[in-house]
This record gives C-alpha cells, structure tokens and sequence, in this order.
C-alpha cells in the first residue's frame, strides 16, 4: 500500500485511468479473462506452466475453455475436434502467461499494491451495475461460483493493474503526426475513393425452356421465345410512358418485383457490384432511361432503368483525419502491445507443459 499512499502524482495518475475501466476490458479479454473455480473445485491440479515463481494450472485453463469447447464440439469431432481444443487451450495459456508477466511487472516497478479506495469503487459499480445495487444478490452469486470476497476484491485488483500498465507501457507511448496521417492517406488512397454509383431498377424474365412456333408473314414456320416477346412487349410500353415501378410489379420474375423492380446504388467493382454483362448498357445512360432488352447466357432477359447517378469522387482528407488517426492509433497499439509482451517475455524464466 505504502507506494501509492506516499505518491500522490501516482495515485493521481492512477485515478485518471479508472473511468476507462470497462472500455479497457474489452481490450483485455483474452489476457485477463476472470475465471472463478467452480464451488468444491479442488485446487491442486496438474501444472500448465511456470512464470517465474508462479505456477498457472490446468484448473485455470479448463475453466476458460470450458464455453469454447462447447462451440467446438457443434463442429468438430473426433482428432479434428481434439487438435481444436488443445489449440484453444494453448491460446488460453499463452493469455494467462501474458497476464501473470503484467502483474510482475507491476510489483517490480511499483513496489506497492493498488488502494482500497480504488478497489472498493470498483466492487460498488459492479454491484451497481450488475445487480441492479443487491449487493445480497452479489454475495449470493460469488457463493454460488465458490468465490470469496478476497478472491474477487485481487481480480479487481489484477484488472486495475493490467489497465493501468498498458496506459503506462503501450498507450502513452503513442503520438501521430500531421503528417502521418496525410502520409497513411495518401499511401491508401482507394480507401477514400467513391467510386461511379448508379442507382438501378431492373424488370427479369426468365427465359423459356423451350421454343414455340408461329407462322412468319412468309408463310414459314419459325421458333420463337413468348418471353422475349412479352419483354418486347414491355419495352414498348416503357417507350409510350408506362411506369417503370408498375411494369416490373406485374411482369418482373425477380425477388425486388414487389418494390417496382428498385435494386439500389451498383457499382462497376466491387462489393456493389451489378453483373459485368449488365453495366456497359447502364454506363451511357441518363436518369430517366432504359436498357434494351438484354439476354444474358445464363437463361434471362433484363430491361434496366437508371433512376440516379453519382459521379466518381474522392473523400476530402479533411473529411476522414480523425478516422485515420484512430486507425494508425489502433494499428501501432497493436504492434506497441505486442513489442512490450514480447520483452516482458524474454526477461523471464517460462516454461510450458501443455
């Protein structure tokens, strides 16, 4: 205790990371999963592996991976199912590692404990906000996970410190730049591009399965698509001022027939992207106009109608500063984190069993 009660710059500093403490979770979720032994768990067990002078168990593992192995199962079975666990497994210990480095780290560098204060605030708000303020309830459910009060009082602690390490080791250690934002802008361009967007009604026939027959005015026979000519036959209806939206709710054998034919904004690449035999018909037309009719090789005819257009742009760098700070923010976090771990790692004494 004495570290943080005689440091009051620290205890300040301290204070200010805890309101960021449930967002921090998240980030944590694998290196500070909280598992509980389940009420009656015996505590010896077999060794997982060794951090130093602390040992993490398999009881430690088996109860994190415990949920995972049920989704696994839905899945997996027999050799596949056992390499998917002991993969899962190995994950979880690598976690728990990562997580026991952290904590060491902390009492090496700080030589004291958290305050209660700070761990009290915490107890309250998960009172508070898990259990409605029934801190009854709260006793009750520890009970029922055979969590004492001490055992969950040091995971809060535990948290505290994991949270207050990153901000320390990883997330002050972050600056970025004017210029590497505009950098990273001008290096993922595509990224803020606006592609040509079309905003496209569709009427579909399928075509027949097989042909019929008429008498041509020559007095020959010839076979012929009835669905080609009812597409004609729309298409003459669209040239003397029908109403595209009506004609595809009564003709149109596509699934967007009930919305007038609408298909929304298509682009020429992309997630977007309408049928290749489809756009160059569309690309030369204004809002307002239609396609021919056009028969595409895999047993359709198609009439489109350009309802809108929106010419290729690119977004303002102005428009997109803060999204690309987060994101440089978010990747160098990554690769900050990952630094850190790997030199807590190569200082200590690990040995794994699993």
């Amino acid at each position: 205790m004495g570290f943080f009660l005689e440091k009051g710059a620290l205890v300040r500093r301290l204070h200010h990371f805890i309101p960021g403490f449930v967002q921090f979770m998240i980030w944590t979720a694998t290196v500070l999963s909280i598992a509980f032994p389940a009420h009656g768990q015996m505590l010896a067990d077999g060794i997982a592996a060794v951090v130093n002078n602390k040992v993490i168990t398999y009881v430690q593992i088996n109860q994190q991976v415990s949920e995972n192995e049920k989704l696994l199962r839905q899945h997996f079975q027999g050799e596949e199912l056992f390499e998917q666990v002991k993969e899962a497994k190995l994950g979880i210990l690598k976690s728990l590692i990562d997580r026991e480095l952290i904590l060491q780290q902390f009492k090496d560098d700080m030589k004291g404990n958290i305050p209660d204060t700070y761990i009290n605030a915490e107890v309250d708000r998960a009172i508070r906000e898990q259990y409605g303020g029934d801190r009854v309830a709260f006793i009750k459910t520890l009970y029922e996970r055979g969590v004492t009060m001490k055992q969950y009082r040091e995971d809060i602690e535990n948290s505290i410190i994991i949270r207050f390490m990153r901000e320390k080791n990883i997330v002050q250690t972050i600056l970025v730049s004017p210029y590497q934002i505009e950098q990273f802008y001008q290096q993922n361009l595509r990224l803020f591009q606006q592609d040509e967007q079309i905003k496209v009604s569709t009427i579909v026939l399928r075509k027949s399965s097989t042909l019929s027959e008429k008498t041509g005015p020559d007095g020959k026979t010839i076979s012929y698509d009835p669905q080609l000519e009812i597409a004609k036959e729309i298409l003459y209806k669209l040239d003397t001022g029908s109403d595209f939206g009506e004609l595809a709710k009564s003709y149109s054998e596509g699934s967007n027939k009930s919305d007038g034919g609408a298909l929304g904004w298509v682009t020429q690449s992309g997630k977007s992207a309408i049928r290749s035999d489809l756009w160059p018909a569309l690309a030369k037309l204004q809002p307002g106009q239609h396609t021919d009719v056009i028969a595409t090789t895999d047993g359709f005819y198609y009439i489109l109608q350009v309802e809108d257009r929106k010419k290729f742009a690119v977004t303002p760098l102005e428009d997109v500063r803060g999204q690309i700070e987060q994101t440089v923010i978010g990747q160098r976090t990554q690769l900050r984190q990952q630094e850190w771990l790997d030199s807590l790692r190569n200082k200590a004494f690990i040995k794994m069993f699993l």
